[in-house]
């Protein structure tokens, strides 16, 4: 599994898969056919999540395949990021292909579902029945929640993403910002695997604040009036989601210091969430300034 895998997953992989004797290993995402090595014939599942909760690498998934697959091993994907619409895992051999129904599909931030999308007649057979024998299953109102959300689809990620990049190109220009993370972007890491493999970008991207605004953060949070807290995505309100990916894997030496701020943006008017923004990095930049007359002061004396 990658080092980015969605953190209830990897809580799922220490506390539920190891009990029953199922090993697991994390991996660097950005091995790609490199993962060769660390396959042996004890392998049965390779685990991808491209791009990566948070950091939002992109993996090489038809070279994770190809070496999986020499491998006698499977491959899942987590394709909720970008959704069926942005890339489809099973045209690139993937075996397994899951997405949280709850973001982008269902869209309205009142729906818990998810869906698993298999190539092969045999091992969806033997999915369904397991899922059977543990109880899963979904009420209509879901499904209908689900359908409901899927009309409305293409253009509401549509609308996210062109917002998405008017605020990228924002923040770009904001020196309370240490480092964008988007899959679009030239220096991020699987940026032309991204280019080669997607049909597009969702508005979810992530951004590192200069370390020495740590410690304002909740003031600045709390000073937002559009943009709520909460970890999820692909809803109609824009989300703001702090955390630290650093912790529980190999620290990314591409990933700059300073915290981590992931934003899911919704259907609201671009104006009205960069006015929002700016209101509220109007204390990082005071920070700034006052850092900065300080500096001054002590190299005067």
């Amino acid at each position: 599994m990658p080092e980015t895998l969605y953190g209830p997953a990897r809580d799922m992989m220490a506390r539920f898969l190891g009990p029953l004797g199922i090993h697991a290993v994390s991996y660097d995402p950005r091995l790609d056919a490199g993962i060769a090595a660390l396959l042996d014939d004890t392998t049965r599942l390779v685990w991808v999540e491209s791009p990566g909760s948070t950091t939002l690498e992109v993996q090489d998934v038809p070279a994770i395949v190809a070496a999986a697959h020499k491998a006698g091993a499977l491959v899942a994907a987590d394709n909720t990021w970008a959704s069926h619409l942005l890339f489809k895992p099973l045209d690139h051999n993937v075996d397994i292909s899951m997405q949280a129904l709850s973001k982008h599909a269902g869209g309205h931030g009142d729906l818990l579902m998810g869906s698993v999308a298999v190539r092969d007649e045999a091992l969806f057979r033997g999915l369904k029945d397991t899922a059977r024998f543990l109880g899963y299953g979904v009420s209509p109102e879901d499904c209908a929640l689900c359908e409901r959300g899927l009309m409305t689809m293409p253009v509401r990620m549509r609308h996210a993403d062109a917002t998405a990049r008017s605020i990228m190109e924002w923040l770009s220009g904001r020196t309370e910002i240490a480092q964008l993370l988007h899959p679009s972007l030239p220096d991020h890491p699987g940026h032309t695997v991204w280019k080669r493999d997607f049909a597009g970008s969702a508005g979810v991207f992530s951004f590192v604040l200069r370390p020495e605004l740590a410690a304002l953060q909740s003031k600045v949070l709390g000073r937002m009036r559009l943009f709520r807290l909460g970890a999820s995505w692909g809803g109609v309100h824009s989300l703001i989601s702090v955390s630290d990916p650093r912790r529980d894997r190999l620290a990314p030496d591409w990933l700059k210091r300073g915290p981590v701020w992931r934003l899911s943006i919704g259907l609201e008017a671009s104006d009205d969430l960069l006015a929002d923004l700016s209101q509220a990095f109007d204390l990082f930049a005071e920070a700034l300034r006052n850092g900065a007359a300080l500096a001054d002061a002590k190299a005067a004396e």
